[in-house]
C-alpha cells in the first residue's frame, strides 16, 4: 500500500478484516536467538512486497503474541516456538512436518486441490518450493534456524452495496487478475489513448501487487 498517506493508512488498516492463511516458517541463518528473531522481522517485512507472494497481506511473528497461539494454529504443527534452531529435536520435528505439507515444485500430482502450499520462506521473503534450494539453505545446519509466523489475508466477505457505503468512491474491491483474488484497488486516473473508442476508461490500481486495470467510474459513486 506505498500509495496510501499515513491517514489514508490508517484508516485502511482500521476497516480492514483479516482472516488465518495458516502457520508459515522463516529460515534464516544467525548466531543467536535474539538474531534470529531480527532477520525473521525483516524476512515477514519483505514478504510483503509485490513480487513475494501475492496470497499473503500480512503476517505476524509468533513472538509478537502476547498469549500462546491458539489451538487452531498449531493444530498441524508438533510446536510453534518463538524461534528455533533446526538442529534441535523441536527444529527437526518442524522441517520435517513443513517438507510433509508443502507442495514442492517438482511433484507431478497437486494433493491440495488449489490450496495455498508455501509454508516455508528465506531470508528475502520469497518462497521456498524447491527441494534443492531448501537443502542448500540447510547445508550450515548449527547456524540455521526457523522463526515460525501467522500469514494473513484481507477478508472481503461483504456484499457489494456495503463495500461501496464503506469505501470512498475512488476505493474498491475488485477482482486482480495477477493476485488472482479480490482486492482492494484505488483509482488512477482515466486513460488518455488516440482511440476514440478507448478513450476515457476508468483505471484502477491493486493495492497488495500495483497491477492495473480497468473498472467502474468512481464519479458514479458521487
Amino acid at each position: 500500500m506505498n500509495h496510501l498517506d499515513s491517514s489514508e493508512e490508517e484508516q485502511s488498516r482500521s476497516d480492514t478484516e483479516w482472516t488465518l492463511l495458516h502457520v508459515v516458517h522463516f529460515v534464516v541463518e544467525a548466531s543467536t536467538f535474539d538474531s534470529a528473531i531480527a532477520k525473521g522481522t525483516a524476512a515477514a517485512g519483505l514478504l510483503m512486497k509485490a513480487d513475494r507472494d501475492s496470497a499473503v497481506d500480512d503476517c505476524q511473528l509468533i513472538s509478537e503474541f502476547d498469549e500462546e497461539p491458539a489451538s487452531q494454529l498449531a493444530d498441524k504443527w508438533p510446536s510453534l516456538p518463538e524461534a528455533v534452531q533446526i538442529t534441535s529435536n523441536s527444529g527437526r520435528q518442524l522441517v520435517e512436518t513443513a517438507r510433509e505439507l508443502t507442495e514442492w515444485q517438482d511433484t507431478t500430482q497437486s494433493r491440495h486441490d488449489g490450496e495455498h502450499t508455501t509454508f516455508l520462506y528465506d531470508e528475502s521473503g520469497r518462497r521456498i518450493q524447491n527441494k534443492d534450494h531448501f537443502e542448500t539453505l540447510l547445508e550450515d545446519a548449527d547456524d540455521v534456524w526457523l522463526v515460525p509466523a501467522v500469514a494473513l489475508q484481507q477478508s472481503v466477505e461483504e456484499t457489494m452495496a456495503d463495500s461501496h457505503q464503506r469505501e470512498r468512491p475512488n476505493r474498491r474491491h475488485l477482482k486482480c487478475r495477477e493476485c488472482d483474488r479480490d482486492t482492494r484497488h484505488r483509482f488512477l486516473d482515466f486513460e488518455t489513448v488516440p482511440d476514440d473508442e478507448w478513450s476515457g476508461q476508468p483505471m484502477w490500481e491493486c493495492d497488495i501487487c500495483s497491477t492495473p486495470r480497468y473498472g467502474p467510474n468512481p464519479e458514479a459513486d458521487q
